[in-house]
């Protein structure tokens, strides 16, 4: 399971042969890990289940639910890593820690774990450690370009583009993602040009389609530079990009 977007710690569900994509969703990304598959089917759907209430908002009936998931199978990873996703957007972020450390050490190695406890840092604005967190994941195959991307918009916010600047060139054209676009647009709102901000943000959509760029655009929202999406949960039209958001915590920034 993976970690933050109306804040960027995404919150994807890895019950993908289960659940329908929600804005805790399944994604290419995503899957349940080897111990949540070996649990069984009744462990999947009570995961499933507690996602579900997630996606409405409903975050203390989530709680529950990966509570009765506990019960079923304890001590899976998946369970903790969306503990850890729900826990963050009630801003209980020492939970949430905790939460995403267990996760990780239920499954050593696994990617997710580490990318939420670097979202973690970021969406409590501590640009340094995010950074250094960040960099450190580059070991890890196949996750290169959302990275980057994190790379770049945290070195950005901590105010050092001339550290941001190398790793934005070096990323790759034409891209698998839209990290790329977004990498670019971030830079754009941060040199203060908001119309080669919007450019990229949009094209980035028109490119890859509003689904696969919802965490992208909500880490930017979540940096005050892009407006929060609609109360419908759709992308607001380019017109109203101009406007700048309060930052809040949203669904799809961390991954379960």
């Amino acid at each position: 399971m993976h970690l933050i977007p109306a804040l960027p710690i995404r919150i994807f569900l890895i019950v993908a042969a289960l659940a329908a994509p929600l804005s805790i969703r399944a994604t290419e990304e995503s899957g349940a890990s080897p111990a949540a598959i070996k649990a069984g089917l009744s462990y999947l759907r009570a995961l499933e289940s507690a996602a579900a209430a997630y996606a409405e908002g409903q975050l203390p009936a989530a709680l529950d639910k990966l509570d009765l998931a506990d019960q079923i199978h304890p001590n899976i990873p998946d369970t903790w890593n969306m503990r850890g996703a729900i826990y963050a957007q009630q801003r209980s972020y020492e939970k949430a820690q905790a939460a995403f450390e267990k996760a990780a050490e239920l499954n050593p190695g696994d990617f997710w774990p580490q990318y939420n406890l670097a979202e973690l840092s970021l969406l409590q604005k501590n640009y340094p450690q995010a950074v250094a967190q960040f960099q450190r994941l580059k070991i890890y195959a196949g996750h290169g370009e959302l990275i980057d991307f994190k790379i770049v918009l945290a070195d950005l916010l901590l105010g050092k583009p001339d550290a941001a600047k190398p790793v934005l060139d070096a990323m790759k054209f034409p891209c698998d993602t839209p990290a790329y676009y977004f990498a670019h647009a971030a830079w754009g709102f941060e040199q203060k040009d908001s119309s080669d901000g919007n450019y990229w943000t949009y094209a980035g959509i028109k490119v890859f389609g509003v689904p696969r760029c919802l965490s992208f655009y909500d880490s930017l929202v979540q940096a005050g530079l892009l407006p929060p999406r609609n109360a419908d949960g759709s992308i607001p039209d380019q017109s109203a990009a101009s406007a700048f958001p309060d930052p809040t915590p949203g669904a799809d920034l961390f991954q379960h």
